[in-house]
């Protein structure tokens, strides 16, 4: 049998030339020269044929790699701000601080990073040890997502401000309530809003504006950490009766920069922290942290962190494994 030379060869009819190929070896008597010539023609249809390609395996120890998610409590003095990376590329920035200023402690920290781009931002009440820095924020970053609870500071026209800059710049204001799931890396990071004041408060009392925290509990793989504001112990004692052992963190940033009127017995017995972060200033005139709350912490069994002793601290999660340090010394991601 004689084929054309255009004739196409493909994987759905090679078991028919080998069956017609084993025939002609099975058949044919002069099985020297036939069956040599048998096998020069099915190796010319082969010829053109394309061996399929096979899945590639990854490489051992590849499989299941995520990226981390980071955390940074930055040294900003007698004040707040919390800066995180998640694991799908976003980021957060919680608080930002007691100054408004290019020079200050936040600006140049995200000027080190690299950070030209907030996704999300977080007031968690209108004190100016957290707010103040915002306004550098809005108006030298791009801010997609500002969440903010509605409590309203009488006493101070800055919280007001920060509050007209964001709406200005058209960023997506967000006031969510105790209970909300916020979407900041679907599917990876769990972000459970515990408490806030989703409803207007106006107040220059400073326990009443402490309390309308906006409370974070924030869990990636094994590992969950809760971020507090200036919440106090009255506040602790609801979120006890409610939450319970669901309040359990490995990782504490501790509320109201460590006062005796944080972090209680009841409240710390269900979180359990491994590690407690206290962001407060170097001899700060409000005697922070106070010796109750570092007693009531190393009680608990945490190790206590601070950012007037160590500086700017960073806690990373997931990955390979979960750990605090105060070196700085994986590249940062750049936005």
């Amino acid at each position: 049998m004689e084929l054309s030379t255009n004739t196409t060869v493909t994987l759905k009819n090679i078991k028919a030339i080998a069956a017609s190929f084993l025939l002609t070896l099975i058949l044919l008597p002069q099985a020297g020269l036939l069956n040599a010539g048998a096998f020069d023609a099915l190796k010319e249809l082969t010829s053109g044929i394309e061996t399929p390609i096979q899945p590639q395996v990854p490489a051992p120890g590849t499989l299941g790699a995520v990226r981390p998610l980071k955390v940074y409590f930055i040294s900003v003095g007698q004040g707040d701000s919390t800066y995180i990376e998640l694991p799908n590329g976003a980021n957060v920035l919680i608080d930002g601080g007691p100054s408004n200023s290019a020079t200050s402690s936040l600006a140049s920290f995200l000027s080190s990073h690299q950070v030209a781009k907030l996704d999300n931002v977080v007031l968690t009440h209108p004190h100016s040890d957290h707010f103040a820095g915002l306004q550098y924020v809005f108006s030298n970053l791009t801010v997609t997502n500002f969440f903010d609870t509605m409590a309203d500071n009488t006493g101070s026209t800055g919280d007001d401000a920060v509050r007209a800059k964001a709406k200005s710049m058209g960023v997506n204001i967000v006031h969510p309530s105790a209970g909300d799931t916020l979407a900041w890396d679907p599917g990876e990071v769990q972000v459970k809003v515990l408490n806030s004041c989703s409803t207007p408060v106006s107040s220059s009392v400073g326990q009443v504006l402490n309390d309308c925290s906006i409370v974070l509990k924030v869990t990636y793989q094994n590992t969950s950490m809760l971020f507090t504001g200036d919440m106090q112990d009255d506040v602790e004692a609801t979120l006890v009766k409610e939450y319970g052992a669901d309040l359990r963190a490995d990782v504490l940033k501790v509320g109201h920069h460590g006062s005796r009127y944080s972090s209680s017995d009841a409240f710390l017995a269900e979180v359990r922290p491994h590690d407690a972060y206290i962001s407060v200033g170097t001899g700060n005139t409000y005697g922070f942290p106070t010796s109750d709350c570092l007693s009531r912490l190393q009680n608990a069994g945490a190790i206590v962190h601070r950012t007037d002793l160590d500086g700017t601290m960073e806690y990373t999660a997931g990955g390979t494994s979960s750990q605090a340090s105060t070196a700085d010394t994986v590249p940062p991601l750049k936005y």
